[in-house]
Formats: C-alpha cells, structure tokens, sequence
C-alpha cells in the first residue's frame, strides 16, 4: 500500500533574481526581487497547515517567511485543500529583499495532514536563484515625450501573477503636457496620449514573431477573454517577438490592430519603427508592453530583469539602470 504523501514544484524551476542598487531615484536602499509559484500534489485527501520559505546565501539563511492560516489561503483563493489529480497552487510569492549579499537558493517547506487520520505529511523542495547579465544594450521602445511606468518592480505589479515570462515586465504610458493619462472622458482609445504613438525596436534583431490582425478594446470596457480559450499569448493582443542573440527576447505587446510593420524573418535596426501602441489582448487602455525574455515563448522561455540604456528621469541623465513603478522617464538619443 501506497504511504500518503505531498510533492512540490517550483514555477519556474529556477528564479532569476533582479538586483537594484544603481537605481535612479526614488530608491531607499538596494534591494533584490523575485516571484515564483508553488504547485502542492498529493495521492491523497490532505490540508495544508503551513509553508515556510528560506533564503540560502551559502549555508547562511538571510531571510525566513512562513505562512499559515488565512495569510497562507490569500496564496490559493481561499483553498488549502489537495485532492489527487488536482493539486494547489501557491500563486505570486514575492521577495523584495533589502540586501547586495549573493543569494543562491530557495528552500520551500510545506507541512500538510491527511484529511481522513490528521497523519502528518510534510515536503521540502531547493529551488536555485540565479543572476542574470544582460548582454544587450536595450533602450526605451518609444521616441520622445514622457512615459509613465504604471508597472515595473514592485509588488504592485500584476504581471507577476504569471512568474514564468512576465516576472520583470513593464507596461508604459504616454503623458500629456499636464502629465496627465488621457485628454477628455478617456473612455475613447482616441483620448490616450499613448494612442497611436510610434513603438521603437528596442535593440536590434530578428523578428521572432509579428502578429497582427487582433481588435483593439475600448478603454475601461471589460476585455474579451474568449481570446485565450484558443491561445492564451492572445492575453498580450498584437505583439511583436525580437531576438537579439545571447538568449535575449524582446517583447512587446497590445500592439494597434493593422500597424505592425515587421514580418517574421525580418532584421531590424534599433530605433526602427515596427508598430503602433494600441489595446489589443487583455487590456483595459491604451500602453505599451514590454519585456525580456529568454526566447520567443511567452509562458515557457523565462522572464529575464532588464536594464534600459540612455533616458532621463527627475531631469537626471540615466546611462543604464532598471526603471523603478510609477517612475515617470524619457528616452534620450543615443550617442
């Protein structure tokens, strides 16, 4: 007879670690951040009880988090339950960790009981952190004017509800002369600043991927997620995939419908206009979004950090950094 047991796994099976300590302002202290996922199986009836994280540099533990109760249920919807052939999911476990220390790996302990004997079960995974060094020199994917990052590193940041491409993703848009979003009401694309504005290739490379042809939403109108019943990439609407060697994938996405310029196969330049901003896919207004990925796969080729070059931001000249949320940044000419 079979003894009862959970297993775990890690998503992504190795997590890259974004290190920010020559951030522009506003920025306190260095700091380091990743997000994964826990998915918990079992052959039998179990409930978990708690789950406890520690963060390894060396033999050293720098940092502990653990979970129990209603703080552990807000990771699963409100389920601690693990039936066999369905599993739990411990969704978006995010560290922002005050510290230049190398870190190296993960440990994930999670203790759990038998639903029908109250048997104590328990399992442990080691997931490797890694560090990533960008080999391309990736500047702002748009021309001139001021961009807002509504969402970048931190908690806040809603693409990190999918670790695995999206972890260190960006979403940006245009502001008017009064910094503002949109002119009007906004409940027309035609009132965002970011509307129609010129998308740049970023660096230069191959086009991996150009798709075109998906409608663009209304603003603040729910989005039509029928979309991803067939192909759940479709959640970045037209998109664009440049491969710039090394491992190093741009992509960017929610692209205006008729305005892609590239085709697959095709070798741009940087600064080479290849779209339009729009508000295809899953989204609720008019931005731009980008990030760096390992290859041209979203949901399986991992979500690198990524490191701008040449922009200005608090009126300061930014030769490389990453983009602190809500930061507001204009790209620079290179020289």
């Amino acid at each position: 007879m079979t003894s009862p047991r959970i297993e775990l796994q890690s998503l992504p099976a190795e997590i890259f670690v974004a290190r920010y300590w020559q951030l522009p302002y506003p920025h306190l202290a260095p700091v380091q951040e990743f997000v994964h996922e826990v998915g918990i199986t079992a052959n039998c009836n179990a409930v978990v009880s708690d789950c406890v994280w520690r963060v390894f540099s060396g033999d050293d533990v720098y940092a502990v988090r653990q979970l129990i109760g209603w703080d552990l249920a807000t990771l699963t919807d409100g389920e601690l339950g693990v039936v066999p052939g369905l599993g739990l999911a411990l969704r978006r476990i995010y560290f922002l960790l005050p510290t230049t220390i190398p870190l190296d790996r993960l440990r994930v302990s999670v203790h759990a009981f038998e639903h029908d004997t109250r048997r104590p079960l328990s399992a442990q995974l080691d997931i490797p952190l890694r560090y990533f060094d960008q080999r391309t020199e990736i500047h702002l994917p748009f021309g001139d004017g001021a961009w807002y990052a509504i969402m970048g590193n931190d908690w806040t940041d809603l693409h990190k509800a999918e670790p695995v491409s999206q972890a260190f993703a960006y979403d940006f848009v245009r502001l008017g002369p009064e910094g503002e979003i949109f002119a009007g009401t906004g409940m027309r694309n035609e009132d965002h600043y970011a509307w129609g504005q010129p998308v740049l290739a970023p660096a230069p490379g191959k086009v991996l991927l150009a798709r075109d042809g998906l409608p663009d939403g209304q603003p603040a109108q729910p989005p039509d997620t029928s979309l991803l019943e067939k192909d759940r990439t479709l959640v970045l609407g037209n998109a664009v995939v440049i491969g710039h060697g090394h491992g190093e994938c741009s992509v960017l996405g929610h692209l205006q419908e008729g305005s892609v310029r590239v085709r697959e196969g095709e070798y741009v330049r940087r600064g080479q206009v290849i779209a339009r901003v729009g508000n295809s896919g899953i989204s609720q207004g008019p931005h731009l979004h980008y990030h760096l990925q390992t290859g041209p796969n979203l949901f399986v080729d991992q979500g690198l950090p990524v490191q701008f070059s040449r922009f200005m931001m608090t009126g300061d000249v930014v030769e490389r950094s990453a983009i602190p949320s809500r930061a507001i940044v204009r790209p620079l000419q290179v020289r």
